[in-house]
C-alpha cells in the first residue's frame, strides 16, 4: 500500500518534473525524494491505523497489545530496542557489503548519493529516521505480518513479511537487507508482545544508518577511525547481550500465555 502511494506519486511528480524541465527534472526529483517519501508515508499512516485498529476488534492476538501488563515496555526498553536496531542494521550491513562482492550492484549506493547530496542530517532524520519508519511498521508489521499471523504459523508470517518488506524497497541490495532486518523486527515484536518494539527497532537502525555514514565521510584521521571501529564493536556486543535479554524475557512470557 504505501509502496503503491510512493510510486505513484513519485512517478507522477517525476513525469511533470521532466515534461516541464527535461533532465534539470530528475535532478529536483532526487533533491525532494527524501520529502516525497516522507510524505507518501504520513498519506498511508492514518488509513492504516484505522485497518489495524478494526482488525484487533475482531481479533485476540497472543498478548500483541502495547502497554498492556506484562506486555509494557518501560523507558529502558525502549532506549535497549533503539539500541539493538542499531547493532542490527550496523551487523547487517557489513554482511550485505560482504555479498556484494558477489552481486556487484552499485545502483542502490548511487541511488542514496543522488537523494542524500547535499541534504541536512537533521532533515534526514526526521523523514527517513522517524516518519518513514513508523509508516513502514504499521504497514508491515502492524498490518501485514499480524494478518498472516492469523491464517498460518508465527515462523511463516515472519518470514514472509520480511521478505515482501525487502522487495518493497525496489533494488536487489536493499532486498536482502530489509528482508532480513523485517524478519527481525517481527520475531522481536513477537518476543516482546508489544507492537511499539518494531517500530523502536526500526528508528534505531535508520537513525544509526544515517548518522554512521555521516560519520564515516567526516572523519579521516586513522586515530578518530580506530576510536569510531571500537566503538561499532561495543554496539555489536551490546546488541547481543540485549537481544538475549529479550528473547529471554519472551519465552518467559510465552509460558504464561499457554
Amino acid at each position: 500500500m504505501h509502496f503503491l502511494i510512493f510510486q505513484i506519486a513519485g512517478n507522477l511528480i517525476l513525469l511533470l518534473l521532466m515534461g516541464l524541465s527535461g533532465q534539470e527534472g530528475v535532478t529536483i526529483y532526487n533533491n525532494n525524494a527524501i520529502v516525497i517519501t516522507g510524505v507518501a508515508g504520513l498519506c498511508v499512516l492514518f488509513p492504516a491505523l484505522y485497518l489495524y485498529t478494526r482488525d484487533q476488534k475482531r481479533r485476540m492476538a497472543g498478548g500483541l497489545l502495547p502497554g498492556v501488563g506484562e506486555n509494557h515496555l518501560s523507558l529502558w526498553d525502549g532506549v535497549l530496542l533503539l539500541i539493538l536496531g542499531a547493532g542490527a542494521a550496523h551487523f547487517f550491513n557489513v554482511i550485505v557489503n560482504i555479498l556484494q562482492i558477489f552481486i556487484r550492484s552499485t545502483t542502490y549506493q548511487e541511488n542514496m548519493a543522488q537523494i542524500t547530496e547535499g541534504k541536512s542530517l537533521l532533515m534526514m532524520i526526521f523523514w527517513m529516521g522517524i516518519i518513514a519508519p513508523v509508516s513502514e511498521e504499521v504497514v508491515f508489521r502492524w498490518l501485514l505480518y499480524l494478518r498472516l499471523r492469523d491464517y498460518m504459523k508465527t515462523g511463516a508470517a515472519t518470514v514472509i513479511s520480511g521478505v515482501i518488506f525487502g522487495i518493497y524497497h525496489g533494488n536487489i541490495t536493499q532486498a536482502i537487507y530489509a528482508s532480513i532486518l523485517g524478519i527481525v523486527f517481527a520475531y522481536v515484536l513477537e518476543m516482546t508482545g508489544n507492537l511499539l518494539s518494531s517500530v523502536l527497532l526500526h528508528i534505531g537502525s535508520n537513525i544509526w544508518s544515517l548518522v554512521i555514514s555521516e560519520a564515516a565521510l567526516q572523519l579521516t584521521d586513522p586515530q578518530a577511525l580506530s576510536i569510531l571501529g571500537m566503538g561499532i564493536l561495543v554496539l555489536f556486543i551490546l546488541a547481543g547481550i540485549i537481544y538475549a535479554y529479550f528473547m529471554k524475557r519472551g519465552k518467559r512470557r510465552k509460558k504464561r500465555c499457554v
